[in-house]
């Protein structure tokens, strides 16, 4: 990766939220939007995912599929709340469970070269102090991922995208993988996607109000071993 820094303070396009006071590490709040069924149709039945990432781990809200993992933890538990069932996955596994989902729509995604990543570039996300990187695969194709390191780590939520994205496209998933930071905003650029954001900033507080509730299972879930069930 490249190691060149460019003290500039960039515009991104990403909605502005102002942030009225320097980040705390260990004591926050991140809420993300995702939209990855734009570009990949196949997860059209999650919907528009919402992400809160604590401290402590991370959580995922769709329109009928919840998640949860604490950092540390080998397993995301997903609950199926209409149903009032969880289950535990392995992180190990989402890579496969991605892929299989993407069945033959992923051919074409992938290449036997790891594409150069370039920067980090300084800039702002939403008003947090974060840095650009650029995943490049050609003259006119790329990702850029903005991330910042304000917050302290967030390892189980790098490593849950990590795993997601290599059940995608694994070379891509190599490139990202020496990227610092926690992930505010990915936009993609190619010829069928320009400045397509399929992850954004919703929303930044420093304090942990909720978190507990977030990363355990609800009341009266009954657990079911079999992820397929949490589906139907």
């Amino acid at each position: 990766m490249a190691a060149l820094f460019v003290f500039v303070r960039l515009p991104v396009a990403a909605d502005q939220l102002p942030v009225n006071r320097p980040p705390a590490p260990g004591n926050y709040h991140l809420v993300l939007e995702a939209r990855p069924a734009t570009p990949f149709p196949f997860l059209s039945k999650f919907g528009t995912v919402e992400l809160h990432v604590y401290p402590k781990g991370v959580r995922a809200e769709t329109i009928w599929l919840n998640g949860f993992s604490r950092n540390g933890t080998k397993s995301v538990t997903v609950e199926n709340p209409y149903g009032r069932m969880y289950t535990e996955v392995p992180v190990a596994n989402i890579g496969a469970i991605v892929g299989k989902l993407a069945g033959t729509a992923k051919e074409g995604l992938d290449s036997p070269i790891v594409p150069p990543v370039h920067g980090p570039v300084a800039g702002t996300v939403s008003g947090i102090a974060a840095q650009r990187y650029r995943i490049q695969f050609g003259p006119e194709a790329w990702i850029d991922v903005w991330t910042t390191t304000t917050l302290g780590d967030a390892p189980q939520y790098r490593e849950i995208v990590q795993q997601f994205v290599g059940g995608i496209s694994p070379v891509t998933a190599k490139a990202a993988s020496g990227i610092r930071g926690v992930p505010l905003y990915v936009e993609l650029n190619f010829s069928h996607y320009r400045k397509l954001a399929i992850v954004r900033v919703r929303k930044l507080t420093f304090d942990t109000e909720g978190q507990e509730k977030a990363l355990k299972v609800g009341r009266l879930f009954i657990h079911n071993p079999l992820l397929d069930s949490l589906w139907k």
